[in-house]
């Protein structure tokens, strides 16, 4: 029996070296590392390869650090196809070193749990400074237009909607409503008390258009570059949109880090520069903000 442990960067294998210094070997852990430029789709291939060489009956979880991020959201359509391996966010050392001490998976989650229930932090009883209070969106309530290839992720659902003060997430994407788990992971990674709609492009449009989320503060986000070029022909009003993720596929060519674009998808972008909205690529929100144009130069 073994487990697959994978995290955003290199913390699977910290825990699993921490690991180790502790129990000793822990050869029954496998563990992975996710980067910026990978997509959900080369996540699931290299699931789907440890699963191949190790054997998936053999496979007790997939534990992965974050719900909503890009290794748990691949690791959906894992779990659903092998119906013995579970899936399991929340990985730290504490797990790792239960679970290689020989505790079961389940007797392990809940110590895990008991461990940090009950431990109080110095100072956690002062007040904790309030974010500044949102205003609303007037007429179609976009607070800002994303392309993330990932859609909802550990940096759009922590980080980007926070940020935002945003209270709706729109998905525009017609692929999206036919996959089921697509649709669960989505639902799994919307925050608490954001609100989410997933939408064909067409409706996205329509409805936001018609001021359906007036006084709202909607994050928009699509997962092609086509997809902004029907909003806008579809009359969409907005005077920006942020090129944040397009992982490295064949065909494509880096632009900056973490995009990669083909010809057709620069040619896309250039269109919507053309009817005057401007394109900057920012990953996250403490990155510099600098149009797309700056890149190809």
């Amino acid at each position: 029996m073994y487990y697959i442990i994978a995290s955003h960067g290199t913390y699977a294998q910290a825990c699993k070296v921490s690991c180790e210094m502790i129990t000793g070997a822990a050869p029954s852990f496998v563990d992975f590392a996710f980067t910026e430029d990978m997509t959900k789709e080369t996540v699931e291939k290299k699931y789907e390869e440890i699963l191949a060489e190790k054997g998936a009956d053999d496979c007790a979880a997939i534990i992965v650090d974050l719900p909503g991020g890009t290794p748990y959201n691949a690791a959906m359509r894992i779990v659903s196809e092998h119906k013995n391996i579970q899936l399991v966010p929340g990985l730290c050392q504490q797990l790792l070193v239960l679970l290689n001490s020989g505790e079961s998976l389940g007797d392990a989650i809940a110590q895990t749990g008991e461990i940090f229930a009950g431990i109080s932090v110095k100072g956690g009883d002062k007040a904790v400074k309030a974010d500044a209070p949102k205003e609303p969106v007037e007429k179609n309530g976009i607070v800002n237009l994303r392309l993330d290839e990932r859609l909802i992720h550990g940096q759009v659902a922590t980080y980007w909607t926070r940020t935002l003060q945003a209270d709706r997430i729109i998905i525009a994407d017609d692929d999206v409503l036919k996959d089921e788990i697509g649709m669960s992971a989505l639902k799994a990674a919307v925050p608490s008390g954001v609100h989410l709609s997933v939408l064909t492009v067409d409706n996205a449009a329509k409805r936001l258009n018609e001021g359906r989320y007036s006084g709202q503060r909607v994050f928009l986000i699509v997962n092609k570059t086509k997809t902004i070029c029907r909003l806008l022909d579809n009359g969409l009003k907005v005077k920006e949109v942020n090129i944040g993720n397009m992982g490295e596929k064949e065909g494509r060519k880096q632009i900056k880090k973490s995009v990669y674009c083909t010809p057709e998808e620069i040619a896309d972008i250039e269109a919507v520069e053309k009817k005057g909205v401007q394109v900057y690529a920012q990953m996250v929100p403490n990155d510099e903000k600098k149009t797309f144009r700056s890149y190809l130069d």
